[in-house]
Order: structure tokens, then sequence, then C-alpha cells
């Protein structure tokens, strides 16, 4: 899914996917007062967070074969 993104491009995205998160996480103070918020939202923003941390993974896998091929 990743491999069409420059690596500036996976960058953006990851940055994306990290505030939509953190968003994400600070919407969840709303769970106590409505529960049914809880149920509709919950899924989507469990989909945004693994998405982030999948962007996360292929960035780091990027720039640690980056640093390797310069240190070889």
């Amino acid at each position: 899914m990743y491999d069409a993104l420059s690596t500036t491009e996976l960058t953006a995205l990851q940055d994306m996917l990290y505030t939509a998160t953190e968003r994400a996480y600070c919407v969840l103070n709303l769970a106590p007062v409505n529960h049914g918020w809880l149920a509709r939202y919950w899924p989507v923003h469990a989909e945004i967070a693994w998405l982030f941390l999948e962007a996360g993974e292929e960035l780091l896998d990027r720039l640690d074969n980056s640093h390797k091929m310069t240190t070889a």
C-alpha cells in the first residue's frame, strides 16, 4: 500500500494520521457522557490508529534501510 509513496509523502501521511489519532483520543472524553458515541465511532478511530502504526513502521523501515546503506 505504501510502496507508491515517496518517503516525503509517507512522512506527510504519517503526520496526518498522527494528528487524526491524537484528536480521536481527545474526543474519547465524550465517551463517559455519551455511551452511544463510543460504540458508533470506536471502529473508525481504531482504524486510524492502526493506519498510523502501519505507516510509521514502513517509514521506520525505510529510514533504517537508508541508514544502513550510508554506513555500509
